[in-house]
């Protein structure tokens, strides 16, 4: 596989015995791409190789950069256009597990700094050929000289007031020459860090040309989400005990399996408030103090109460499969059991995670979870734009917002 102009890149693991894919701050601290980053301070790439019957850890590892447009596709930048160095960084820090079933191997190294902002892609290959991908990760790093002002509401339709959330904003690009803003800014809006539910090129309302300023304040629900409901969440902090919302653990098996109680549809129920971490996950283990090298790989269970197949495919969704719908986390119906089905391989830590259904009618996509406008959700508005003569798109407004908050 090789990086085409034309491909859309995603966050996505080419082998099964890829797992973990992070990135980290100088100190230490996890910082999600799931949302931009404007501090120029390298970031480190952490992913775990896991030895899963005949598959060795060791392998040597090569990292591209790949600057992509706001579709996150390919741009025609040449790689002098954005990088400092030579484009190829080998990996060389590894570390090994210790006191776990599952033994693994952990590769960090420090990205490259870029000298433009906007999309990137962390292309990682095995060997000198750089077709041999063995996963791809997005990096967004962003320049605020647009500004973002923005606002969540509950939705101006009638029958959505309940369980929907408009987002109204205005971008001020007062500090950029943009010849035709109308054409040349083109804005995304995410709900909690999604990509695949997320709202893209949204044309503005109003232009504001005294005070440079595109509005976006739509009146026909083409800027409102579901809400949704809070996240469901398990605790694999330890395999001891059983953690919150854990029913059974098998130690005697390899890798050690845990099977989650079973969960039952909430959409009919009265909606509870309580805090979540918006489908993030933290990697931790209690049993055996220490750093996360000893925070063994478990495989997880869920189990999904439903009389009957939905309409659709149902899937698990969490920032531990990149809060994205693919066959490896999409759910089979058993008849017999009358529920849904899945098992995937997670690393000890709490988890926060919740149910989607894909389907043709959005509305059908929180069956199992219900949607409550009262809802705390994180939105973001990433704004992109191309210089005059340039040949790639930049991210150059940024805004985060609470539902909660109403917004800052």
């Amino acid at each position: 596989m090789t990086a085409s102009p034309n491909e859309v890149f995603y966050d996505q693991a080419f082998r099964k015995n890829i797992q973990s894919i992070r990135l980290f701050l100088p100190d230490g601290v996890l910082w999600s791409s799931a949302y931009p980053i404007d501090d120029p301070t390298p970031i480190t790439l952490a992913f775990d190789v896991l030895e899963l019957g005949n598959t060795a850890a060791a392998n040597d590892f090569q990292v591209k950069i790949i600057h992509c447009n706001a579709d996150w596709r390919k741009s025609n930048l040449s790689n002098i256009d954005f990088l400092y160095d030579y484009n190829e960084f080998r990996v060389t820090n590894e570390a090994f597990s210790y006191n776990t079933q599952v033994d693994f191997t952990q590769y960090r190294m420090p990205l490259p700094r870029v000298k433009l902002p906007g999309n990137y892609i962390i292309w990682v290959y095995e060997g000198r050929d750089e077709s041999n991908v063995v996963f791809t990760k997005r990096l967004m790093v962003y320049d605020q000289i647009m500004g973002v002002g923005a606002e969540v509401k509950r939705s101006n339709g009638a029958a959505e007031r309940m369980t929907s959330h408009q987002i109204e904003f205005f971008v001020d690009f007062s500090n950029v020459n943009v010849p035709n803003p109308l054409d040349d800014i083109y804005v995304v809006i995410r709900q909690n860090y999604r990509w695949f539910n997320a709202i893209k090129g949204l044309e503005p309302t109003f232009v504001r040309q005294e005070r440079q300023q595109l509005e976006y304040q739509h009146f026909d629900l083409q800027n409102n989400f579901y809400a949704g409901n809070e996240y469901r969440f398990f605790d694999l902090r330890t395999l001891t005990t059983l953690g919150q919302n854990v029913g059974d653990i098998r130690r005697d098996q390899m890798p050690i399996e845990v099977f989650l109680l079973p969960d039952r549809s909430r959409s009919r129920d009265v909606y509870s408030q309580y805090e979540d971490l918006n489908g993030a996950y933290v990697v931790s283990n209690l049993d055996n103090r220490g750093d996360e090298l000893n925070a063994d790989y478990v495989r997880t269970h869920f189990f999904l109460e439903a009389d009957q197949k939905v309409t659709g495919d149902v899937y698990v969704v969490g920032a531990f499969n990149n809060r994205t719908l693919t066959p490896e986390n999409r759910m089979i119906y058993d008849p017999a059991l009358k529920g849904y089905t899945t098992d995937l391989l997670l690393k000890q830590g709490f988890y926060n995670y919740h149910y989607y259904v894909s389907d043709d009618q959005p509305n059908n996509s929180y069956v199992f979870d219900g949607s409550y406008f009262e809802v705390d959700n994180e939105y973001d508005i990433l704004v992109y734009t191309r210089p005059i003569g340039s040949r790639g798109d930049i991210l150059a407004g940024y805004t985060q917002i609470s539902s909660r908050l109403g917004g800052r």
